[in-house]
């Protein structure tokens, strides 16, 4: 969205965990309150919920690929005798659990965007070192859009954090140019490119077989279908939108492609051109009658709004997704 914010935004909505296509166990957790179902607390070698069984042995780890598919012990042998499953990190269970982890992040790279990049930029060690510790290949990738989109080094992976935490400093900067990541007219209106963006990062990145897929999106404005033109004079010459919202869900789809958005709910605020009546639209909401794009992916959506309030850590939430989608069915 092409503005500046002049005022500190207050606390919108929490944060809300979409359900979808993962293979989650359910039920409430035996250990006072602490809980043993995600990935990362079904791999890490402790008894996290206090009911004397850990890892695998615990029935609540039971929904995770590697547990319904561990060998046993192996004192009769390397093959499933129906004895008891191991406790073993994820990275040594076998090749069902080890899966690579492709994230890209889709950003939106507008001039009200600053603050929101260079977050993505503080955090980024902490999702790096989380995501390995898990124990898979790990590769990030980059998408930028306002109007139109543009991958990244051809959306290359990053050879380590460094690396991508420069190239996130080098596009936080280019938000205060109001200009467009693929050339083009200066952004003139409130609506992003959201569509191409996404279908860009599904179709054009370089997604491993068998990886957990994540695509990362950060916007704060609403997006438009194929035939709108962005960034246009009184309806001519601008941006043509090359997508519509139903091309790109399939695309993501088609590619086992989850997104996790942080993305504002309800009506959007002033850009400078006017304001969008519903930026909310296919992120926290449906669109068109048509599920949103976190709950059609099997991914989940944030409050940008609790991020700008300071009470939603974009590294925390991302840290929390990748652990909780690796290794879990599409």
């Amino acid at each position: 969205m092409s503005r500046f914010r002049f005022v500190n935004l207050v606390s919108a909505a929490a944060l809300v965990a979409v359900g979808g296509c993962s293979s989650r166990a359910g039920g409430p957790p035996a250990g006072g309150g602490r809980a043993e179902t995600s990935a990362a607390q079904c791999s890490d070698g402790r008894d996290n919920d206090g009911d004397g069984a850990v890892d695998c042995s615990d029935v609540a780890c039971s929904a995770h690929a590697w547990c319904a598919m561990a060998v046993d012990s192996g004192v009769d042998g390397p093959v499933d005798d129906g004895g008891p499953r191991p406790d073993v990190p994820v990275s040594e269970a076998g090749p069902w659990c080890g899966a690579p982890i492709d994230v890209v992040f889709v950003i939106d790279v507008s001039t009200s965007m600053h603050d929101e990049v260079a977050g993505i930029d503080r955090g980024i060690e902490s999702i790096w070192t989380a995501a390995t510790a898990l124990g898979a290949s790990v590769q990030f990738s980059l998408v930028v859009f306002v109007d139109n989109a543009l991958r990244v080094d051809d959306c290359a992976p990053f050879p380590d954090h460094a690396s991508l935490s420069a190239e996130l400093r080098r596009w936080r900067d280019f938000t205060s140019s109001n200009e467009q990541p693929a050339g083009g007219p200066f952004n003139s209106d409130c609506p992003e490119n959201s569509l191409d963006a996404l279908y860009l990062a599904a179709t054009g990145c370089p997604w491993r077989a068998g990886a957990t897929r994540i695509a990362i999106h950060v916007t704060d404005d609403t997006f438009a279908e194929r035939p709108a033109r962005l960034a246009s004079t009184f309806g001519t010459g601008g941006i043509p939108v090359e997508r519509t919202y139903a091309e790109t869900v399939a695309a993501l789809r088609a590619n086992e492609v989850r997104v996790g958005a942080f993305a504002a709910p309800g009506a959007g605020e002033w850009c400078g051109a006017g304001t969008s009546p519903n930026v909310g639209q296919g992120f926290h909401e449906p669109y068109m009658g048509m599920p949103s794009i976190p709950e059609a992916t099997g991914g989940r959506v944030w409050s940008i709004r609790d991020v700008r309030a300071g009470v939603l850590d974009m590294a925390v939430a991302i840290n929390e997704l990748i652990a909780d989608e690796h290794c879990t069915l599409y």
